[in-house]
């Protein structure tokens, strides 16, 4: 693939760089309509920050981190050392830039505009992944039964009034349960959650990891190729991108290069004049293989910020936001910190051989991603930047770059995504 493959089949290869949920849907996608791509990732399908998110996949999911009612619990969150947000002060003036658009991105008339296009985005979930999960085997790995936000107040569970107006803007069919209803549905909570918001549109996967590798396992048996590496730079050849040079000097050619390479992303874009403000907001997970209790639903925590899985390998307890980049070491802590949550949710919980794990969100201020052509280079298309929403929008990001290599109309207005709306 490296020096004179300069062929009418390099010109009519895709690159997908990344092969996290993003980048393997985007193959599978492809591969589905005969193109020939080739993934590049230096790890596994599915080993990064997919492998270990809390799995939901969320049509309803309209409310962007920024938000109004979210901003003024960050001196509390970032105060409590078992609260979701944690900032390592040596990052913190590297991070600046970003937390300040953050901010500015949670203002109500901007968090607003983005509550509509993450309504865009995410309402065609399912829509765009059945085609691929039910041709490639992946079905039993996505169940669709449902969500629970849950809160020990009465009022708590549904959230703020933006929150309750950005989903009725966007139609997300939501019940409120009272405290008699929550124990119906989920009898292994503790007594104290007093309200939930149920979400029957939604729905969670039980081996995130596991759907990213069965993405791609679909594109290999229809012609594509792995490729085991890491992408150093993008090739540019006479002022266009021809392809990617790899850290062993091998350069791999393409007509059309795919940019989904999660929190790492930016650093390839840089050189071609993008400068994507793209932050890791790293991520921890904790899984308990025996847990001696399983909740029927996925659940949000309201109050803790913290979500609880059933998954395959046992019960998983994500969440939690760190601010420290990419090259930072663990704090493990951050894992543990779960632990007394999922007692104080689950009473009888068999806390013994949890499972840690660590990963980077790749997150935009706005919590939008950037999904679309590149700024003066048309055949690099970026899919990246999702921040927690990345497993809902896979599929459709998938069929948009589908799409957009084929020369048709995006199936979604693109508008919101574009990456030169930081400027």
């Amino acid at each position: 693939m490296s020096g004179p493959d300069a062929s009418a089949a390099a010109v009519g290869r895709v690159i997908v760089i990344g092969a996290g949920i993003i980048g393997a849907a985007c193959a599978a996608w492809l591969a589905r309509e005969g193109r020939q791509v080739v993934v590049i990732d230096r790890a596994g399908p599915g080993e990064g920050a997919s492998f270990g998110n809390a799995g939901n996949i969320g049509p309803g999911n309209v409310l962007p981190n920024a938000a109004p009612g979210t901003l003024r619990q960050i001196p509390k969150w970032v105060l409590d050392p078992l609260g979701p947000l944690a900032i390592r002060w040596r990052y913190l003036p590297r991070a600046l830039p970003w937390l300040l658009r953050w901010i500015r991105a949670g203002r109500p008339e901007q968090a607003a505009a983005v509550s509509r296009g993450l309504a865009i985005l995410h309402r065609p979930s399912f829509e765009h992944y059945d085609p691929i999960l039910t041709a490639s085997g992946g079905d039993a790995l996505v169940r669709r039964v449902g969500q629970l936000f849950i809160s020990a107040s009465a009022q708590g569970a549904a959230g703020t009034a933006f929150a309750q107006r950005m989903r009725a803007e966007a139609g997300v069919p939501t019940e409120i349960l009272d405290a008699d209803l929550l124990r119906q549905k989920e009898p292994a909570l503790a007594r104290h959650y007093q309200s939930a918001l149920y979400f029957p549109e939604h729905g969670h996967c039980v081996d995130p990891g596991g759907l990213a590798r069965t993405l791609v396992e679909f594109a290999l048996r229809n012609g594509s190729t792995l490729v085991r590496a890491e992408v150093l730079e993008l090739v540019v050849e006479a002022g266009a991108v021809a392809g990617v040079r790899l850290a062993g000097g091998e350069v791999v050619r393409g007509g059309r290069v795919v940019v989904a390479a999660g929190a790492w992303s930016h650093r390839l874009l840089a050189p071609l004049g993008l400068r994507l403000p793209l932050e890791a907001e790293r991520g921890y997970h904790v899984v308990l293989p025996d847990p001696g209790v399983m909740p029927r639903h996925p659940i949000s925590n309201r109050d803790r910020a913290v979500a609880a899985t059933p998954m395959a390998d046992g019960l998983r307890l994500a969440g939690t936001v760190e601010i420290a980049g990419v090259d930072a070491p663990p704090d493990w802590r951050r894992a543990d910190m779960l632990l007394p949550h999922a007692a104080e949710m689950f009473p009888g919980v068999n806390l013994a051989g949890a499972k840690r794990w660590m990963g980077s969100r790749p997150s935009l201020p706005d919590g939008l991603p950037a999904l679309g052509p590149c700024p003066g280079h048309p055949n690099v298309l970026l899919a990246c930047g999702n921040g927690h929403f990345g497993l809902t929008a896979a599929g459709t990001m998938g069929r948009v770059v589908a799409d957009l290599v084929a020369g048709r109309p995006p199936v979604i207005e693109l508008a919101p995504f574009s990456p030169m709306r930081f400027g």
